[in-house]
């Protein structure tokens, strides 16, 4: 174990920084990058920095990549001095540039500054080259999208062959459909002239893979391979993701075969339009004008039902127009067979008006005939539900009405039938099974939402049952499939709590950071439910959980975890994190502060109370009068107005807020990508992996994407 370093000046850890060996350095600067929080700091720092020559060039630039404090006008002209620099290693200049450019605003413009300096005196294809490089180190940034844009539509290439010239990928399709040829590293070449290079790499460094690589040139999977094997960019691969996307297959990632990912996906809804629910060639369907109504059972092979749909056929209308018709029929006897004291004019004018009467009552007092489509579900649980469970129930059918049902239909109706179906599909063990006891366990708590349940917190709990084992984990990725398509999106609060729910269940259940990371890239549902961005925030969301047993920040004031406000407030959550997507603790204030502020919320990216959020533990947080017999809450840059003085010492709450984030919360982030347990990560993993029948590579597929390796 290496000795703790002694409490040091930031200049002594930058002489020390400069100082160390190559190996030791990064750890060095990342302590020097931690400490350094202000303007002056950063100034003196980059001071003592250029005062060692060379090395202080070169652990300036590694300092700049790490810290987290804005770069000020003069760092940055400092950098874009440094950038231009041969002498330092590019790999160096395009890290810091790429942390240069999140200071910046997201514009050509100012990507510009950075950029050409870093790409001063190379070549048109060598600067596009070097902008790729800095696009790989950025989450997004659109201004350098549009400048690689820019210059992709610029820089052409001349073909060897037939002289053509175009944008570099044109170039690479126009090469190999026209001509065989390939475009490797920036150099044209044919697959032969590879082959006779591996060969006399081989016979140089008796290196057998180089063997392996020259026998994948053979045909179009060998290409695929090739590819695979050459770690191409992520725009050469595009066009193979995009074609296996639409043929519902992702990428292996050891030959860039298309492979089926390992969990299907849930059949679709049933299809419902204008009263008929139709699929798998079983149908159910309502017919008739809206005073008579019929009902239509159809299996693949023959009618079960067909004729008036049961005690609802006469509709409102047909049933006021029978009891109008009667006192009518009534009337006309009486003028026609009635004696005189019967068949009086005054009579049936009496009777003509009860028909009216009669008719006008039926119709207020009936309740209105169910909406075709709402009667069509109703009919295929309680007509065709049955027979599906009684005999071999078709599992996928079942699914499919499950999904189609949600929101529709009466619950009360079809509660003992859906109740039935979970059992049965719980007795089950194939995937179709699974299937259906999802999408049935998710009506289930949807219809309970419509009576008052709290539909997201339901949904949260069902995933949760996949994520601990107790279910498969494509159990978890099915509930979150329901969660997401359904005939109108969730909400951003109700996406929000059902993403926090998720990430609090999975810690719960033993997954680490890394472990979601992973589960991610091959559970597309999950991964819409449940990523992060930043994933560093995974970090901070897992420490919160971990506090929550002693809760550890109640030694500065009250407050409710993110998890916990999500269970016992669905609406106050849900308006908070649709604004406060990283929001890790909720304390309330007094009565008074709170009406006029709002809660303070401890988040990610810093604490936030009325409106302004403050991420420096060293800023100025106090109550001063504003001159005008009234008061101000200063909180760093901001100035927030009050009516009173806040109850309490308001301000060092706030303070002590500040430093817990900063001294509790973010050294978390260190080395939270550490791999969990093994067995928990092959439970959660391992049935979303496969084994490629080319060339063995067992991976996680996902659509569209390329595979990760087991």
């Amino acid at each position: 174990m290496s000795e703790a370093l002694p409490r040091l000046t930031l200049g002594e850890l930058a002489i020390r920084a400069v100082a160390a060996a190559e190996d030791a350095r990064g750890s060095a600067v990342a302590l020097l990058a931690r400490g350094t929080l202000t303007p002056e700091q950063m100034h003196a720092v980059a001071e003592e920095f250029l005062a060692h020559g060379a090395p202080g060039r070169l652990a300036l630039l590694e300092w700049i990549a790490r810290v987290r404090a804005p770069l000020g006008e003069s760092l940055l002209q400092t950098l874009r001095t440094l950038l231009a620099d041969r002498t330092i290693a590019y790999s160096v200049r395009v890290v810091a540039a790429a942390r240069a450019l999140k200071s910046l605003p997201d514009e050509p413009e100012a990507v510009l500054r950075i950029v050409r300096p870093l790409t001063a005196g190379l070549s048109p294809l060598r600067r596009l080259e070097r902008l790729r490089q800095l696009q790989h180190q950025m989450d997004q940034s659109r201004g350098l999208d549009i400048l690689i844009e820019r210059r992709e539509a610029r820089v052409k290439m001349d073909c060897p062959r037939c002289g053509r010239r175009l944008p570099r990928e044109a170039m690479v399709r126009h090469l190999w459909h026209e001509h065989g040829l390939l475009l490797d590293g920036g150099k044209i070449r044919g697959p032969q002239r590879t082959v006779a290079e591996l060969i006399d790499e081989h016979e140089n460094t008796h290196d057998t893979t180089v063997l392996d690589r020259t026998s994948l040139l053979a045909d179009t999977a060998a290409l695929r391979g090739w590819v695979a094997a050459t770690d191409a960019p992520a725009e050469d691969t595009a066009a193979l993701a995009a074609a296996a996307e639409e043929r519902g297959a992702g990428l292996c990632p050891g030959c860039f075969a298309e492979l089926a990912p390992a969990a299907a996906p849930l059949p679709a809804p049933l299809t419902l339009a204008a009263g008929r629910l139709a699929g798998n060639g079983y149908s159910v369907a309502i017919g008739g004008a809206d005073w008579f109504r019929t009902l239509t059972v159809a299996s693949p092979s023959r009618i079960l039902q067909s004729g008036p749909d049961g005690r609802r056929a006469l509709g409102t209308r047909g049933i006021a127009m029978v009891a109008a018709a009667l006192f009518i029929l009534i009337a006309f006897f009486v003028a026609v067979f009635g004696g005189r004291e019967w068949a009086k004019p005054k009579v049936v004018v009496q009777l003509s008006l009860f028909a009216v009467i009669a008719y006008g009552l039926t119709w207020f007092l009936r309740k209105p005939m169910p909406n075709p489509s709402e009667r069509a579900i109703d009919a295929a649980w309680t007509g065709l539900a049955p027979r599906m469970l009684k005999g071999n129930h078709t599992a996928a059918w079942l699914a499919r009405l499950c999904r189609a049902s949600i929101g529709r239909g009466d619950p009360l109706a079809r509660a003992a039938m859906l109740r039935d179906t979970i059992a049965r599909a719980a007795a089950g063990k194939t995937v179709a099974d699974v299937q259906l006891h999802a999408a049935a366990n998710v009506l289930l708590v949807e219809d309970g939402s419509r009576h008052g349940r709290d539909r997201v917190v339901g949904l949260a709990a069902l995933a949760a049952v996949g994520l601990r084992g107790h279910q498969p984990i494509e159990y978890a990725e099915y509930v979150a499939q329901c969660f997401w398509e359904r005939e109108h999106e969730p909400d951003a609060g109700d996406r929000a709590r059902f993403r926090t729910l998720l990430v609090g269940a999975a810690f719960e259940a033993g997954l680490k950071p890394r472990d979601l990371i992973d589960l991610w890239a091959a559970a597309p549902h999950l991964r819409r439910a449940m990523s992060i961005e930043p994933v560093h925030r995974l970090a901070l969301l897992q420490g919160i959980w971990t506090m929550r047993p002693t809760r550890r920040w109640e030694s500065i004031a009250p407050a409710e975890s993110v998890y916990d406000l999500c269970r016992i407030a669905p609406v106050v959550s849900g308006r908070i994190l649709a604004d406060y997507p990283d929001l890790l603790l909720f304390h309330r204030t007094d009565p008074d502060t709170e009406a006029q502020l709002g809660p303070v919320l401890i988040c990610a990216r810093g604490i936030a109370i009325g409106g302004r959020m403050l991420a420096d533990p060293d800023a100025d947080v106090r109550v001063v009068k504003d001159g005008r017999s009234g008061t101000e809450l200063l909180f760093g840059p901001h100035r927030l107005p009050l009516e009173h003085t806040p109850a309490g010492d308001l301000p060092g709450i706030l303070r002590e807020w500040l430093r817990f984030r900063t001294w509790a919360l973010l050294p978390l982030l260190d080395n939270y990508m550490s791999p969990g347990s093994p067995e928990i990560a092959k439970r959660v993993l391992a049935p979303f992996q496969r084994r490629c029948p080319n060339c063995g590579t067992v991976s996680a597929v996902a659509v569209g994407k390329i595979g990760r390796p087991g």
